[in-house]
């Protein structure tokens, strides 16, 4: 099985030191251990596999907007006036992002109605999207 696409992200933001919840979630996932050799046992593993991994899509989108948050906020710390065109290309960034990590969140949502988990009113609490920003 190839590597997630957001291991590289994680692998460099751990070496820098960086803190996250959602960094600690992707980098805390195991693979799923439910046992069993039979038929539907492997079923069970691979739906909770799948599940792991929409839910990795979430953090990882969601880990990204931190980043790109932060390097905005330093941006403007430096001084907005030099860094205009550097910032809107960022927020604009940011908010493409914001876009994914929606429809990450929506896609998440949908996997797990579709297992069998109807209740998803704290999707929003535990994944918060970050309202978009403005130039």
């Amino acid at each position: 099985m190839s590597e997630p696409a957001w291991k590289k992200l994680v692998d460099q933001l751990k070496r820098k030191g960086h803190e996250s919840p959602y960094l600690d979630r992707l980098r805390d996932r195991l693979p799923s251990q439910l046992g069993g050799n039979d038929l539907a046992a492997e079923i069970l593993r691979e739906m909770a596999s799948a599940l792991g991994r929409s839910e990795d899509k979430v953090n990882a989108a969601l880990l990204e907007l931190e980043v790109i948050g932060l390097s905005i906020d330093e941006l403007v710390t430096a001084g907005a006036e030099r860094n205009r065109v550097e910032i809107r290309a960022r927020v604009a960034a940011f908010n493409e992002g914001c876009a994914r990590a929606e429809l990450a969140l929506w896609e998440l949502r949908v996997h797990r109605e579709a297992l069998g988990f109807l209740r998803n009113d704290d999707l929003a609490s535990l994944y918060p999207i970050p309202p978009r920003r403005r130039a």
